[in-house]
């Protein structure tokens, strides 16, 4: 009789239409993991009764419930269904702006400059970032994220060549975008041994958290925590339950050391690690008459890190000293031909929570502050995204 091996397992997943009805077997997306942790789990009691041959007499199960986590390595694409999940909002297409907008494109200093038109009314954003189109120079088909905004000035990094006044061109923000919403989704997911021919069908599966830490050397990871409603296994013929699930994505993985990340609006080259959460904080709670939950209620999206950083000066210090707001960036590209593939995290409101550090005999003294990232507001009103994060991917 044949044992199921690790390698071999498949984990694949579809949206479902409704909550805890299986999504459509003709679906499903297969899903890149390093590990799994999800299963069917009971709660469980025990009777109490005193007996005169003073034993336990029955346990029951009671409640159903499905739990664990998906633990891979980030890369671009293969997490936008669980991304858009957690963060309870819809991937949005980047606005753009031409010489149908605007009359004019140069560069100023630092800065894209527009005539005859306005970037804020275009819809573009602190942090976007664009790529520009529709003729020939050095700055076409680059990666450049907005710093700073007025309506005729995007502030840009990284430092664009000089360019001439170009009266035909195209600058768009690239790929998608993903704000903080109030959404509900969940996903039937499966896990198939095909070893065995059987699967285990979890059903009314929502994302709570999703943890991604981007270490100084070493890939990107993200750990998906699963909340879900039911799950059954399957043996042949009814599994594998997704009979044509699309393949795998194919994009490299992310690694910290490629891209860049802003701290307090300024380029950091003294960060030693950055990680951060997005927990929905779910919940669900039994009731008489049925042994699975009736819903996974979602609670307030909350989203917290930690920022670890070589003590260069004061700067940070002062940050969790003065209770100073700041901003926190972090754009991962990925390994390939330019412009890169990349995801962006934005984080524009953000509060250090305490701070901890160890001072050693040896190599230089690293500082690891926590965080809470809050609603950003305001702001001139629409140079920022209203939201607690901001998520873009460069694909579309």
């Amino acid at each position: 009789m044949p044992l199921q091996s690790n390698v071999n397992v498949s984990v694949r997943y579809a949206p479902e239409t409704t909550f805890g009805t299986a999504a459509s077997a003709a679906g499903g997306q297969r899903l890149r993991r390093v590990s799994s942790t999800l299963a069917l789990a009971k709660d469980a009691f025990t009777s109490n009764e005193v007996r005169s041959d003073q034993q336990v007499f029955d346990a029951r199960h009671g409640t159903r419930r499905v739990g664990g986590a998906l633990a891979g390595e980030l890369s671009t694409q293969t997490f936008d269904d669980f991304l858009e999940a957690a963060m309870r909002g819809t991937w949005t297409a980047g606005v753009s702006g031409s010489n149908t907008q605007f009359t004019s494109l140069t560069v100023s200093g630092s800065a894209f400059q527009i005539g005859g038109g306005s970037w804020i009314t275009q819809g573009f954003k602190v942090g976007d970032v664009i790529r520009l189109s529709g003729f020939t120079h050095a700055n076409v088909a680059k990666n450049f994220r907005i710093t700073a905004l007025t309506a005729t000035a995007a502030t840009v990094t990284p430092q664009p060549a000089a360019m001439t006044s170009q009266a035909t061109f195209s600058v768009a923000v690239q790929g998608k975008k993903l704000v903080n919403g109030t959404s509900i989704r969940s996903f039937t997911i499966e896990q198939n041994y095909p070893d065995i021919d059987i699967s285990e069908l979890y059903t009314g599966c929502r994302v709570g958290e999703m943890a991604i830490q981007l270490p100084p050397s070493g890939i990107a990871t993200v750990n998906t925590t699963i909340v879900g409603q039911n799950g059954q296994n399957l043996a042949s013929p009814s599994a594998p339950y997704f009979t044509n699930p699309v393949a795998e994505t194919a994009t490299g993985v992310l690694a910290g050391v490629n891209g860049s990340l802003y701290v307090d609006g300024a380029a950091s080259a003294v960060i030693t690690g950055l990680d951060f959460s997005i927990n929905c904080n779910l919940s669900s709670t039994p009731v008489v008459g049925s042994n699975v939950v009736p819903d996974v209620f979602y609670g307030r999206t909350v989203i917290t890190g930690n920022v670890s950083a070589y003590l260069e000066s004061e700067a940070l210090l002062n940050v969790f000293t003065d209770e100073e707001e700041i901003d926190i960036i972090a754009q991962i590209d990925a390994a390939g031909v330019a412009p890169a593939d990349f995801l962006c995290f934005r984080f524009h409101r953000v509060k250090f929570t305490g701070i901890s550090k160890t001072v050693g005999p040896d190599g230089g003294v690293v500082a690891s502050f926590p965080f809470q990232a809050l609603l950003r507001t305001g702001g001139a009103g629409t140079v920022y995204d209203q939201s607690t994060a901001v998520i873009q991917r460069s694909n579309v």
